[in-house]
């Protein structure tokens, strides 16, 4: 069963958002070899919200995606955010 089916069903079960982490090792045909892929399946009221990334990281998944990939993209909103103010009228 995948892990998409996993969150719908938990989520129908409980009607809390569901967040489930895995992997898969994937290799697109122009990679040269296959990559690993962090796999978020989340299942909410508005349905289902998959995210995958592609990393060269070892550990857990969801260590992975909440701690490094999330708080790089935060971040990332942070220094978006300055710049707009530098450059506002």
């Amino acid at each position: 069963v995948s892990l998409m089916k996993q969150a719908k069903h938990q989520y129908r079960l409980t009607g809390d958002k569901q967040r489930l982490f895995g992997d898969i090792y994937y290799g697109a045909d122009s990679w040269k070899r296959r990559r690993r892929v962090i796999v978020k399946a989340e299942y909410n009221r508005k349905g289902a919200n998959p995210r995958f990334i592609v990393t060269n990281m070892t550990g857990d998944a969801k260590w992975l995606y909440d701690k490094m990939y999330c708080a790089r993209g935060e971040a990332e909103n942070r220094i978006k955010e300055q710049q707009l103010c530098l450059f506002a009228d």
